[in-house]
């Protein structure tokens, strides 16, 4: 009898499906040799049930049974468990049914007599293949975790408005501008919209074009052949190809080159593009999702930028607001990459004063989500308590008046909830009464500048008893 290893470590297990007692015994012994555990069933009825009683990593079946076949079987068990493997077993008079079985979802077969030296390499081909996919399955998962509604925090109208869009455009193919100031999340966007559509099993590619030197960029993206160039020494994919069935994202569209921009917008018409130094057509079906920091309709006026171009990268536009406009996220950021960033205080560090999230509440933020991230993780790094007391805010001399105008603190006995919601509020009002100032009371002017309707400005001035007339008569 063979002796139980003493390791607690968990024995990758083998299930064998044969009516002939001599091969499963023989392949037990086999197996159980090379450190597998084996489960054993004499019929395609008694494997289903060592299948709900034993977790299995492999199954090893013959495919000439009575009762039940082995193609019976395995469609059975895909059915059940589609990830696991199966190896048919089969006599040469029946390899046609094993390339069979292989269509419907077999690992791969043996033929009787089986060498051993060959059964022990296809079992630990096939595992080590199923780790991998299991691997990528997990990986997956995470990135829609991660990219998830649920994931991108926000509590701002404006936000709500992008979220919305992306549930609306993930599933269709049309092509997507993200515009919005340098830190605001544009590439988060992109991979929300990827990791949200049925693109999600394929590929995410991204592209900086603003980093990728311009005399690169279009091999860099279309590919090149063997010695289309100096130093091309081998023929090479480009990024569309690599995107193929997936998403490509190009961030920083702004900077493209007029011959990039000529030959993408080829690829965006016909979905065809050859490599540099080739003349075959190669077609792909890559959806593309653009972002830029610049103003693409200036550019197009001024001619530094295609106008065709735009209008086919402009097909569901996609505005991401600065971080200034959207003040009431800040404390569930802050608190987001607090816990993100937890390992660079070794966990020490579990909370932010309240001082300090209304010191960042008016601050004006150039830099957007980043330059918070950044600043969370400085402030991190050089607490020594377990509350953060102080964040560097960097001296912003050109900073607006919005953030002149501190805003008013709070009890720091008053619950958490109710602390925050006190700031926003008397942010909100102070930008309203900036507004009313600053265009002298016009309300029309106003409602379309703060994107919202006219009833809600009045309401909002109902809550604040403001008085527009007021502004009006002092201008």
């Amino acid at each position: 009898m063979t002796k139980e290893p003493t390791s607690t470590i968990q024995r990758e297990r083998v299930l064998v499906v044969d009516d002939d007692k001599a091969f499963r015994v023989a392949t037990k012994t086999l197996l159980e040799d090379e450190g597998y555990g084996v489960v054993l069933a004499t019929s395609g009825e008694e494997a289903l049930s060592a299948l709900r009683a034993n977790n299995v990593d492999i199954m090893l079946s013959d495919l000439v049974m009575t009762k039940m076949t082995g193609i019976q079987l395995l469609e059975k068990v895909k059915a059940i468990h589609p990830h696991l493997m199966v190896i048919m077993v089969t006599g040469f008079g029946s390899i046609s049914t094993a390339v069979e079985a292989m269509h419907l979802g077999a690992t791969d077969y043996l033929t009787k007599p089986c060498n051993n030296t060959e059964l022990l390499l296809k079992i630990r081909r096939a595992l080590d293949a199923q780790q991998k996919d299991r691997e990528l399955r997990q990986l997956r998962e995470q990135l829609h975790a991660t990219y998830s509604f649920g994931n991108m925090l926000s509590r701002s109208e404006k936000m709500k408005n992008v979220m919305q869009s992306i549930r609306q455009v993930a599933d269709t193919d049309v092509t997507i501008l993200i515009q919005g100031e340098s830190g605001t999340g544009k590439e988060l966007v992109a991979r929300a919209l990827h990791y949200n559509s049925n693109r999600s099993e394929k590929p995410f590619v991204a592209v900086n074009c603003s980093a990728i030197p311009e005399n690169l960029l279009e091999s860099e993206l279309f590919g090149h052949e063997k010695g289309a160039f100096t130093g091309a020494m081998k023929q090479k994919a480009g990024k569309f190809e690599e995107g193929n069935g997936g998403t490509l994202f190009l961030d920083e569209i702004g900077d493209l080159a007029p011959t990039v921009q000529t030959k993408l917008l080829r690829v965006l018409q016909e979905k065809i593009f050859e490599r540099v130094g080739g003349n075959t057509p190669i077609k792909v079906d890559t959806r593309i999702v653009a972002a830029t920091n610049r103003n693409l309709e200036m550019m197009t006026r001024d001619g530094d930028f295609r106008e065709d171009l735009f209008f086919r990268l402009n097909v569901f536009p996609i505005h991401l607001p600065p971080l200034r406009e959207r003040l009431e996220d800040i404390p569930m950021l802050a608190e987001h990459f607090l816990t993100r960033h937890a390992d660079l205080s070794g966990g020490r560090v579990k909370s932010i004063s309240p001082l300090v999230i209304t010191d960042m509440m008016n601050y004006n933020w150039r830099g957007n989500i980043r330059e918070l991230e950044n600043l969370m993780k400085r402030a991190i790094i050089k607490t020594t308590g377990e509350t953060i007391m102080t964040i560097e805010l960097p001296t912003n001399e050109h900073a607006p008046s919005t953030a002149k105008e501190p805003i008013a603190e709070v009890d720091l006995n008053t619950p958490y909830k109710d602390y925050i919601s006190a700031i926003v509020r008397d942010a909100e009002e102070k930008y309203l009464t900036r507004m009313l100032r600053l265009y002298k009371g016009n309300i029309n002017q106003i409602a379309k500048l703060m994107e919202i309707d006219r009833k809600t400005v009045y309401r909002k001035m109902a809550e604040y008893s403001i008085d527009p007339a007021t502004f009006r008569e002092a201008n």
